[in-house]
């Protein structure tokens, strides 16, 4: 023996590796080339207490089958014989990644993944083999209740479709009759619009019988406004309202949106301004979607100020044309600002009254907004309320 030589004797090197083994968390199996068992790790005999005391003979295995009901990553049943150990043994070939399952008489499952490796002697004949178990129990686990989600949100996902398919059946139903029902409104009373309006050009009324007619025109008109708008909704909530987009000029388009608001504030003794600043020529948008906004605005603004003025101004900021309608109204709740854009909820102002409408006008002004690439924000105090729209320069629609 050399006394230089400071390599540990096989003994020692022996002690150290069954030392390793036991200190490791995978379960370590070893046999030798007859299947006896030679050797079952600490992690082994914990995983598998059912395992025989080492050294076992090759029968070893066909008891332990026989106590256990061994499946494939499947679920099928197998055999132990099939497994990463034997398999090894059998074709003298490494083996990787072996997933399988093991059914104690308890009802305990453990699933393991195994991977082997067969020994060889000096002489190049298998010697053994040597074959690593880890625990995958908790991530089979953790698979399967993701695999569960995953059905009962694919569950729940088609009946959401179903649900929303049902639901927009729905609304196409509400909004087809609603355009109906509001379509055959329109129809007779333009028929009285139009006989009132050649009564006002008659010169055989007297004052009271002229204003007596003059309510019938705005009732009429205001009715009118109603049905549009419930019609524009409609339409809107259907997905059936074109949005199309060409040069108009701005005065013209501002003096035909204006027209019904400022005849109004001329009967009931307000004021309507019109400003101009720095406002271009022309804009290209669609010019009767552009007009109903205006005109809801108005609306609201004549309908909510008992004396005092509207103003209704035109700029321009960068790229984009700006429309800003005034009034000295008593300005809008608290309680109705939470709800301002919401269909069908009637406008409630600080001096606590409920405005007549159907509650579509804000909607809609929000709606053809968005649709037009346009912005809608305002103001309010007890000295009145500015809504303030914005609309692009050039409005480019959007082909579908």
């Amino acid at each position: 023996m050399d006394p230089f030589d400071t390599r540990p004797a096989p003994a020692t090197m022996e002690v150290r590796l069954r030392a390793l083994l036991s200190s490791m968390h995978s379960a370590i199996l070893e046999i030798d080339a007859q299947g006896s068992l030679v050797h079952a790790n600490r992690a082994a005999q914990i995983m598998l207490p059912d395992l025989p005391a080492t050294p076992a003979p090759p029968e070893w295995i066909h008891e332990f089958e026989e106590d256990h009901i061994f499946r494939d990553s499947h679920g099928a049943p197998m055999g132990s014989t099939e497994g990463p150990l034997l398999e090894a043994l059998r074709t003298g070939e490494s083996q990787h990644d072996w997933q399988f399952s093991i059914e104690f008489n308890n009802g305990r499952m453990l699933y393991l993944m195994g991977a082997a490796e067969p020994l060889f002697g000096a002489d190049g004949r298998l010697s053994g083999v040597v074959c690593s178990y880890q625990d995958i129990t908790e991530l089979i686990g953790l698979q399967h209740a993701l695999e569960e989600q995953l059905t009962e949100t694919k569950s729940a996902a088609q009946e959401l479709r179903l649900t929303h398919g049902e639901l927009s059946r729905a609304h196409n139903l509400q909004a087809g009759f609603i355009a109906n029902f509001s379509h055959d409104l329109r129809t007779p009373l333009s028929g009285v619009l139009g006989f009132a309006d050649l009564l006002d050009i008659s010169p055989n009324l007297d004052i009271e019988e002229k204003e007596f007619l003059q309510e019938i025109i705005d009732a009429g008109d205001s009715l009118r406004m109603m049905i549009d708008s419930v019609i524009t909704y409609s339409n809107i909530i259907s997905g059936t309202v074109r949005i199309t987009s060409e040069w108009h000029d701005i005065d013209a388009l501002v003096e035909k949106s204006s027209e019904a608001a400022r005849k109004v504030c001329t009967r009931r003794g307000l004021e309507f301004h019109m400003e101009m600043v720095n406002a271009p020529e022309k804009m290209c948008i669609d010019e009767m979607r552009l007009q109903e906004v205006l005109e809801q605005l108005l609306d609201n603004a004549v309908k909510f100020t008992e004396k005092g003025h509207i103003t209704l101004k035109v700029s321009s900021i960068a790229d984009n044309v700006v429309f800003e309608i005034s009034d000295t109204g008593p300005g809008i709740s608290h309680e109705a600002e939470m709800r301002l854009y919401e269909p069908y909820s009637k406008a409630l102002v600080k001096d606590g009254q409920l405005r007549r409408g159907v509650g579509l006008g804000l909607t809609l002004v929000k709606a053809l907004c968005d649709l037009m690439h346009g912005k809608v924000d305002y103001s309010t105090s007890t000295q009145g309320t500015t809504f303030r729209v914005q609309f692009p320069l050039i409005y480019t629609p959007v082909l579908s």
